[in-house]
């Protein structure tokens, strides 16, 4: 029994007598770099005494790990993969995009201790556009990330702008830092050049963007140039879609009293056609009394007129 107390004490001392080592760490890449992350102080580790070593990586949706031990396979399947030199061991991620900002947690066992480092990888991404209207010109950079510092905007080259406005604005887990220059109108330059300066622990990474601006005003001069013939050919096109408008008016009208007086005439043509098909009809004409009759009662009052005098 007290031989077993001595062995486990005994280990536990060894146990605590490894060096254990935590580290973080923020890193922003250029997109389209291969980017390779280490695990450890190259100076502080013996690699020939390397036990193990796991990534475990938290991306956008998804997780994943990779190292190098027995029973660890690769889960990430994408391009990911750890470099074995006699430097150390690295983990590589080619041309490196913003599908691969997250989180890379780094475990590393050797005979001598243990060693642990978290790095917050994000991708720099920058974007510049040209604003432009009748009477202003504007040129826009943004920057998107997702450390705690901002990077800062400068144009390059540096001109002497009339106005310089920056903005940050959150969108998510990201932010997004702007800015504005008013270009004059004698500004002669061909291109304009945003750099953002992402700031860290491990160094500070420069991304640029171009404009170029003289493809940008020769459209603008294009457009003020085919602006009078596009004020014309409205005018002409409007012209003549109201003369066309008044035209067809006029024909409707036209054959709507066309229609009007052909009714009336067919209708007139009716009425004479029911007059002359219907039969005359007789006219009264009073009755005459028969002569007979007539004689019959003439001759009555003349006996009535008889018989009175002979009595």
């Amino acid at each position: 029994m007290a031989s077993w107390t001595l062995t486990v004490i005994f280990l536990l001392s060894i146990f605590m007598a490894r060096s254990q080592t935590k580290d973080f760490k923020e890193r922003t890449f250029i997109p389209g770099s291969n980017v390779t992350l280490q695990c450890g102080n190259v100076t502080d580790i013996k690699w020939n005494e390397l036990i193990y070593i796991v990534w475990n990586i938290s991306l956008q949706g998804r997780k994943c790990w990779l190292g190098l031990a027995r029973e660890l396979d690769d889960t990430c399947k994408d391009g990911k993969r750890l470099l074995n030199t006699s430097d150390g061991v690295y983990l590589v991620i080619p041309r490196i995009s913003s599908e691969d900002e997250g989180f890379y947690s780094c475990d590393l066992s050797y005979k001598a201790g243990t060693y642990a480092v978290n790095v917050s990888v994000s991708v720099a991404q920058l974007s510049t556009q040209l604003d432009s209207d009748i009477n202003q010109r504007t040129a826009v950079c943004r920057a998107n990330y997702t450390q705690k510092t901002a990077p800062t905007l400068h144009w390059e080259p540096a001109l002497n702008f009339s106005s310089n406005v920056s903005s940050v604005e959150k969108h998510g887990r990201f932010f997004t830092v702007e800015s504005r220059v008013y270009l004059l109108d004698n500004v002669t330059i061909s291109e304009l050049s945003c750099v953002a300066t992402y700031s860290s622990e491990s160094g500070s990474v420069q991304h640029k963007s171009t404009l170029h601006l003289n493809q940008n005003l020769s459209n603008r001069t294009q457009e003020n140039d085919f602006s009078p013939l596009i004020i014309i050919a409205i005018s002409v096109g409007s012209l003549c879609f109201i003369l066309v408008s008044l035209a067809m008016v006029y024909i409707l009208s036209r054959k709507l009293s066309d229609l009007s007086a052909l009714k009336k005439l067919c209708c007139k043509s009716k009425i004479s056609t029911a007059a002359e098909d219907k039969p005359p009809q007789p006219a009264d004409v009073e009755e005459v009394e028969p002569y007979a009759s007539y004689i019959q009662r003439v001759n009555s009052i003349y006996n009535s007129s008889a018989e009175l005098f002979n009595a």
